[in-house]
């Protein structure tokens, strides 16, 4: 709504400065056109925007002017508190401080807002962890997060998804929780690159800090650098033929991963699927659980290594 995006312009504008119109219209997901209507619209409504244009101009609001926009309503309430995520909090120590803050965020709400507040805290839960987790997948945490806040360099060693590790030295550069699961984003040889937390094996200061680049923001970084990693993630890509019916549970084993091409020509109620995976032993593991149900397509050289560790299973296993 146009009303909620003027608003979010002032509020913008007051807490963080100047900002440039593209820059704006990045965050709220408009155009850049659309931000300068919302802007005339603003001048109309009495708001002091200031625009200076050249390098180094942008947005900005009168340094005396103050919006009183800042107050919660119900809507926004309950938005902050369901989005408070305590599990994550605990993962970077501040449990208690979480706690404290969501009893200060009640308190501070008008009262006829409690009722709704109450009902909604007893309905509705977000649990953001899988069920099954390691206790120690994030054991680094603590020191990366120390690194982070302190610009230190870090090294150890990384396990990457193809069994493969690297060690080296790193500039850490920020957390994400995606999923429950927490990646690091830091720099290496002048190069951005996104790290899962879980797969180092080790890690220690390096006893050096490191000059942060300036124009460096993780809120605009990382939503633009998502779909890219999530690619990186699908990198192994294989073809296989299964019956029509196994396609549910192929994509439940990889949500999001599998296109189906059409009919397989060689066997009626068949179909032809393209998967993405993490890695080819991945890949292996879940045409050995189709079994029979499955033929692959594409690579031959997947086809030759579920062979091998078939004949390898069956010699492991057969009772003489």
């Amino acid at each position: 709504m146009r009303a909620d995006r003027l608003v979010s312009i002032v509020l913008i504008l007051e807490k963080r400065g100047k900002r440039t119109c593209a820059a704006l219209a990045e965050e709220l997901e408009v155009s850049r056109r659309t931000i300068l209507r919302d802007i005339e619209a603003l001048s109309y409504a009495g708001i002091p925007v200031i625009a200076e244009g050249g390098r180094g101009g942008g947005l900005s609001l009168d340094g005396a002017y103050r919006s009183g926009l800042s107050g919660l309503g119900e809507g926004e309430l309950r938005a902050l508190l369901l989005g408070a995520d305590a599990s994550l909090a605990e993962d970077l120590g501040l449990g208690e401080q979480l706690r404290l803050a969501r009893l200060k965020l009640e308190a501070s709400g008008p009262r006829r807002f409690e009722p709704a507040l109450e009902t909604l805290q007893r309905r509705i839960y977000v649990d953001s962890r899988w069920w099954w987790r390691e206790k120690e997948a994030d054991a680094f945490i603590p020191l990366l997060q120390e690194a982070v806040l302190r610009d230190e360099i870090v090294e150890g060693e990384y396990e990457r998804y193809d069994g493969s590790s690297s060690a080296g030295r790193l500039e850490p550069y920020g957390l994400v929780a995606k999923s429950g699961l927490w990646y690091l984003v830091g720099r290496r040889e002048g190069e951005y690159r996104c790290y899962r937390v879980s797969r180092f094996s080790e890690l220690r200061f390096a006893d050096e800090r490191f000059s942060r680049e300036a124009g460096f923001d993780l809120r605009v970084w990382w939503p633009s650098n998502a779909e890219r990693f999530a690619a990186e993630f699908s990198a192994y890509g294989f073809t296989l033929a299964l019956p029509e019916g196994s396609v549910p549970f192929l994509r439940r084993i990889a949500p999001g991963r599998v296109e189906v091409l059409g009919p397989d020509a060689r066997q009626a109620g068949w179909v032809e699927a393209e998967v993405g995976l993490d890695s080819s032993l991945y890949a292996e593991l879940v045409v050995l659980g189709l079994g029979a149900e499955c033929r692959i397509l594409k690579p031959r050289s997947l086809a030759a290594a579920v062979v091998a560790r078939s004949r390898a299973a069956l010699e492991a296993h057969s009772t003489k």
